[in-house]
C-alpha cells in the first residue's frame, strides 16, 4: 500500500536560516503530498506503551538517554527540549519530570517561546532523537524495530496526523503523514544495512544554537575516548610527547599555542633550568624584591591564599565558615602587587601577588618587587614544580612538612629575570590563556553541579517514595518527608542509634596536640563522597587518643557531620577503625539490624533532610547541629528488604550520572595539568612569546579566572582546632 520508507527530505533537510514565507506554503502543499493510507492488517500500528510494540512510542518508558552527560528518562522528554534551547530552566523543568507526559504537558505554557524555527528543525531533531534513543538502548530497541520485519510502522493517532495517522472508516484503515513511523522505518534500515555501526557517531543535527542547559550537545556513544597520556616528567609542553593529553583535555578550550623557540640559549648554572634565552639573567631574590613588614592597618580586608590562583580578598560572609577576626592591628600590610607567600606552604605553592591592599596572617611574608620584577610573572614561576622543589631545598625545620620559608633564606634563592617587557609579554599571554582555561572548567563543573543536582533527585524520590509508582501513600507527619507509601514505618535517629556521640570538644582537644603522621582525627572536611579521607596533618599522638578513647571509631559506625555542611557521612570501613571522631563530627553506631546502613546513610545526605538540619541549625558563625537535634530527626524505614531493592535500584540508575562526574572531573584534572606545563615552558624561555598577539577573545577579567581556584582555600591563618577549610 506504502513504501516502507517513504522520503522526508521536504522536512528533515534544508537550513532554518532559509526559512521564508514562500517556503511555509511549499511545505503546506508538501504535507498534502506527503499523506499515507495504511492498512492495520499489514502494518505495525502502536498507540499505547503497554502493548507489544509500544516500546517504539517516544512516550515508553524503559529507554533512557544520555546528552552531555545529562540522564533523559524518555526520548518525548528530550525532543521537548529542545524546543528551548535560550531556557535551560524550562529544560531542567521538563527533565526533572518522572513521566513521559508530564514532561510533555510542562512544556505546553512556553509553547508560545519555541525556537523560532521549530517548524522547520522539528523533523531533524526527532530523527536526532530517535538515534540517540538507539544508540543508548542498543540491545532492547534495535531487536524491537528488527521485529517489525518489512511492515510498515504506524503511530496510531486520535489527533495528530503529522507525527501519526488518524483511523478512519471501518478502523482497518489509518490516513496521515506518520512522520514519526517512516523515521522509525529510516531506522530500521539502518540497523539492518550497518548493524552496531548504525548507533555510532551520533552526531547532532545542524541547525544553530542546538543546546542543553546553555552548553552545546556534543557527539554522542561509539566515540572512543582517547586516554589521557600519562603526565611527561621531561620535554616541552609543544612537542609530541604531549600530543594526545592536549588533544584530549583542549578539545573544546581553545588555547592558542605558542611554537616557536628563542634563536640562541645560553647555559644558566641552575639546575632546574638548564639553558635560558640569550639576554635573559639569574639573580638572587634579594635583587629583584624588598621586605615588606607594616603592621597597624586594621581597616583594610583580610586577604588569603590559594594553592592554584594565588591570593585573594577573603569573603567574610559567604564562605564555608564566617570569619570573626581579632587582633588585626598584628596583621601584615601587603600593598597591591606585593608579593605574600606562606612561610610553610610556599614548596606547595601558596604564594601569589596582592591584587589589592590587605591584610595576611602574621605568619606570611610579605615582599615588594623593585621596578626590574613583574610580581604576576614572579606569582607564576614561584608556582612551578620546579621552583617549589627549590623552595624545599631553602627552607629550615625540624619536621620537613613545617619547614618554614624566612626572608633570609628567600633573598638567597636565584630566579630567572627576562627583559621587563618579555615579563609583561608572558604576563598577558597566560592571563589570556587561563581565561580560556578558566570557561573550560567552569563549563565542566556546571555540568558536574547539573549531574550530581539530577543524582539527588533520583535519590531524594527513591528513598521517599520508594520503587512502585502504584502504591498508596499516607501522610509520614514529617515536614521535610511529606508523604510515604503506607507500609513505611518512620523513627527517630536516637531509636536507631542510642548513643549518638559527638567528637571531643576544644576543652579536651587543642592545637598543640596535633601533629604530622599520628592517629587521624576525622572532621566534616575529611568526609568526601561517602568515604574517609584522612589529613595526616590532622592527627595526634597515641597517648592522646587514649586520652580520648571514648571517641575512637569502630567497623560500620556511620559519621556525620554536624557542622559546616550539614549531611555529609560516610561509613566506618576496616582500615578506620580507632581514628578519632573529630569535633565537628559525631558518630553514629547503629543498633544491629535497626536499619541499614547504605540506606541511612542515602537518607541523611538527601536534600530533604539537609534543609531541615539547617533550619533547625543552631551557631552564629556556621551551621551546627548537637546531638538532641540530630537524635530528634525522623527517618523513613522501609522494610529491610525493600531498603536493599531501593539502594540496588539507587546504585543502578546513578551509575551513568557517577561516571559522566568521574570522566568531567578527569578532564578538569587533565586541563590543570596541561595549564601548569603551558606555565613551566613559558616562564623559563621554552617557548619564544615575544611575537604572541591577544585574539578578539583574549580579553581577560577576574570573574574568567574565578574558575581556576582550588574548590578550598588555603587560609590566612591556622584554625585553633585543626580543622580544614
Amino acid at each position: 500500500m506504502v513504501s516502507a520508507v517513504p522520503a522526508l527530505h521536504e522536512y528533515a533537510n534544508g537550513s532554518a536560516q532559509d526559512v521564508c514565507q514562500s517556503d511555509r506554503r511549499r511545505s503546506l502543499m508538501a504535507e498534502r503530498d506527503q499523506t499515507r493510507t495504511y492498512s492495520r492488517k499489514e502494518s505495525v500500528v502502536f498507540l499505547k506503551t503497554d502493548e507489544p510494540f509500544g516500546g517504539l512510542s517516544n512516550m515508553a518508558g524503559g529507554y533512557p538517554i544520555h546528552v552531555n552527560g545529562v540522564r533523559i528518562l524518555t526520548s518525548e522528554a528530550l525532543y521537548q527540549v529542545c524546543r528551548f534551547p535560550h531556557l535551560p530552566d524550562v529544560q531542567k523543568l521538563i527533565i526533572g519530570q518522572v513521566s513521559p507526559m508530564t514532561a510533555k504537558m510542562r512544556s505546553k505554557p512556553y509553547r508560545k517561546d519555541s525556537r523560532p524555527d521549530w517548524d522547520q528543525v522539528r523533523v531533524r531533531i526527532m530523527r536526532w532523537s530517535l538515534r540517540m534513543k538507539l544508540a543508548n538502548n542498543w540491545n532492547t530497541f534495535s531487536a524491537l524495530l528488527l521485529k517489525t520485519g518489512e511492515r510498515p510502522i504506524v503511530e496510531e493517532s486520535r489527533k495528530d496526523a503529522f507525527w501519526g495517522a488518524k483511523v478512519v472508516d471501518d478502523g482497518d484503515t489509518l490516513v496521515g503523514m506518520n512522520v514519526l513511523g517512516r523515521l522509525l522505518m529510516e531506522l530500521r534500515e539502518q540497523v539492518k544495512q550497518q548493524g552496531r555501526n548504525a548507533a555510532l557517531d551520533v552526531a547532532p543535527p545542524d541547525i544553530p544554537q542546538f543546546l542543553l542547559f546553555g552548553r552545546p550537545i556534543e557527539v554522542a556513544v561509539g566515540v572512543p575516548t582517547p586516554q589521557p597520556a600519562e603526565a611527561q616528567e621531561q620535554g616541552s609542553l609543544f612537542g609530541a610527547d604531549t600530543a594526545v593529553a592536549v588533544e584530549v583535555a583542549v578539545a573544546r578550550a581553545p588555547v592558542a599555542q605558542a611554537k616557536t623557540v628563542y634563536e640562541a640559549y645560553r647555559a644558566s648554572g641552575l639546575p632546574w633550568v638548564p639553558d635560558i634565552p640569550e639576554g635573559w639573567q639569574v639573580l638572587r631574590n634579594g635583587r629583584l624584591f624588598g621586605h615588606r613588614v607594616e603592621t597597624g592597618y586594621p581597616d583594610l580586608p583580610i586577604l588569603e591564599v590559594s594553592l592554584r590562583t594565588g591570593v585573594r580578598v577573603r569573603d567574610m560572609e559567604n564562605g564555608k565558615r564566617k570569619q570573626v577576626m581579632s587582633q588585626k592591628e598584628n596583621y601584615k600590610r601587603a600593598v597591591k602587587g606585593d608579593i605574600a607567600y606562606n612561610m610553610m606552604r610556599m614548596w606547595q605553592g601558596a604564594v601569589g601577588p596582592a591584587p589589592v591592599d590587605g591584610l595576611v596572617s602574621p605568619a606570611y611574608v610579605v615582599v615588594k618587587p623593585f621596578a626590574e620584577a613583574n610580581s604576576a610573572y614572579y606569582s607564576y614561576l614561584f608556582r612551578t614544580q620546579a621552583y617549589m622543589r627549590e623552595v624545599n631545598k631553602f627552607s629550615r625545620g625540624i619536621v620537613a612538612d613545617r619547614n618554614r620559608l624566612y626572608w633570609e633564606s628567600f633573598k638567597q634563592m636565584p630566579s630567572l629575570v627576562p627583559p621587563r617587557p618579555e615579563q609583561d609579554q608572558i604576563v598577558a599571554y597566560l592571563h589570556a590563556q587561563d581565561a580560556h582555561i578558566a570557561r573550560f572548567i567552569k563549563a565542566k563543573r556546571d555540568l558536574i553541579g547539573l549531574l550530581a543536582e539530577q543524582r539527588l533527585c533520583i535519590i531524594d524520590h527513591a528513598i521517599t517514595r520508594g520503587l512502585d509508582a502504584a502504591v498508596a501513600l499516607k501522610p509520614s507527619g514529617i515536614e521535610w518527608l511529606g508523604e510515604v507509601p503506607e507500609h513505611w514505618e518512620t523513627v527517630r535517629l536516637r531509636q536507631l542509634s542510642p548513643s549518638l556521640q559527638t567528637g571531643p570538644f576544644g576543652s579536651q582537644l587543642h592545637a598543640s596536640d596535633y601533629i604530622d603522621g599520628g592517629i587521624p582525627v576525622i572532621n566534616p572536611s575529611h568526609l568526601r563522597a561517602g568515604a574517609i579521607i584522612a589529613d595526616d596533618r590532622c592527627s595526634v599522638d597515641a597517648a592522646t587518643a587514649a586520652r580520648l578513647s571514648r571517641h575512637r571509631l569502630a567497623e560500620n559506625d556511620v559519621i556525620f557531620a554536624r557542622r559546616g555542611e550539614l549531611g555529609r557521612c560516610a561509613l566506618v570501613t576496616t582500615k578506620e577503625v580507632g581514628w578519632l571522631c573529630g569535633t565537628g563530627s559525631l558518630r553514629m553506631r547503629l543498633r544491629p539490624d535497626a536499619i541499614s546502613t547504605d540506606f541511612l546513610m542515602l537518607v541523611l545526605s538527601s536534600p530533604g533532610l539537609r534543609a531541615h538540619l539547617r533550619l533547625y541549625s543552631v551557631g552564629s558563625t556556621m551551621d551546627n547541629a548537637n546531638t538532641a537535634i540530630v537524635g530528634n530527626i525522623r527517618v523513613p524505614m522501609p522494610p529491610g528488604a525493600e531498603q536493599q531493592a531501593i539502594c540496588r535500584w539507587i546504585a543502578d540508575e546513578c551509575q551513568p550520572l557517577d561516571e559522566a562526574i568521574a570522566r568531567a572531573e578527569d578532564e578538569i584534572k587533565l586541563i590543570r595539568e596541561y595549564r601548569d606545563r603551558l606555565i613551566a615552558d613559558a616562564v623559563t624561555g621554552q617557548v619564544d612569546l615575544r611575537g604572541w598577539q591577544p585574539g578578539p577573545d583574549e580579553a581577560v577579567s577576574d570573574d574568567d579566572l574565578a574558575a581556576l581556584g582550588d574548590d578550598e582555600a588555603e587560609p590566612a591563618e591556622e584554625d585553633a582546632d585543626g580543622e580544614e577549610n
